[in-house]
């Protein structure tokens, strides 16, 4: 695969964690103006995090 596919790919993942973001983001509000337990989806939250940067790091440190 050409170098430029993994750069669209980590670009695209890089995307995808800033709308995680933008989610954490309201899930804080969420909790803040009292609307309802949020503790389940912060952890889901950190999980999917987690694997996002996992996978770039992956295409970024391929010898591919």
């Amino acid at each position: 695969m050409t170098p430029e596919f993994y750069f669209d790919k980590v670009r695209f993942l890089n995307i995808a964690q800033g709308s995680l973001e933008e989610c954490r983001y309201y899930l804080i509000l969420s909790k803040d103006l009292d609307y309802g337990d949020t503790s389940g989806l912060m952890l889901q939250l950190e999980e999917v995090s987690k694997l996002l940067t996992a996978y770039a790091n992956s295409i970024l440190n391929s010898d591919s």
